[in-house]
C-alpha cells in the first residue's frame, strides 16, 4: 500500500515504519527525533538517515574505547581495529550521502547507507563478543533506514 505524499505524523512514522524488518525499533528511533512528527515521507527519510550516522558515529566511539582498553589478547585487538577502521571510513560516507540526500539524490544517498551496511557486516564477522549488541543495534537501524530510503524510489 503506497504511502500518501502528504501524511505526516505519526501515522506516517507508523505506516512506514510497518514496512521495515523492525518496525517498533523504528518507530522509536523515529519518535525520538520531535521533528518526525512534522515531517512528510521525505523529511522522515531524512531522520532515519541522521539517525544511522549518529548511531554509526556513537558506535565508534564504543569501538576506539574497546580498542584503547584492550588488554594483551592480540586477535580481538586486531579484531577490534579491523572494525574501528571500517567504521571509521563509513562515517564520511555516511556523511555524502546526507549531502546527496539533500541535493534529491536518494540513489546515491541509499549507496552510502548500504556500504555502512556493509562496514557493520564485515565488523560483525570478526566476532567480537563485546560489539554484538551495538552492532545488532546499527545494523538493525541501517537495515530499517535502507528500507525506508527504497521507499522515495
Amino acid at each position: 500500500m503506497p504511502i500518501d505524499a502528504e501524511e505526516t505524523g505519526k501515522a506516517l512514522i507508523e505506516s512506514t515504519c510497518k514496512k521495515t524488518q523492525y518496525p517498533e525499533e523504528c518507530i522509536s528511533a523515529l519518535e525520538s527525533d520531535p521533528g518526525s512528527f512534522t515531517a512528510n515521507l521525505t523529511g522522515l527519510t531524512r531522520i532515519a538517515v541522521e539517525k544511522s550516522a549518529s548511531k554509526l558515529v556513537e558506535t565508534l566511539h564504543i569501538v576506539d574505547m574497546l580498542v584503547q582498553n584492550a588488554t594483551s589478547d592480540y586477535p580481538t585487538w586486531g579484531s577490534l581495529v579491523l572494525c574501528r577502521y571500517s567504521y571509521n571510513t563509513s562515517v564520511p560516507q555516511i556523511q555524502e550521502g546526507l549531502q546527496a540526500f539533500d541535493q534529491l539524490k536518494f540513489e546515491k544517498s541509499y549507496k552510502s547507507v548500504e556500504a555502512v551496511k556493509k562496514a557493520v557486516i564485515d565488523c560483525d564477522h570478526e566476532g567480537v563478543k563485546s560489539l554484538t549488541q551495538v552492532n545488532t543495534a546499527l545494523l538493525r537501524l541501517i537495515e530499517d533506514t535502507i528500507m525506508i530510503l527504497y521507499l522515495l524510489f
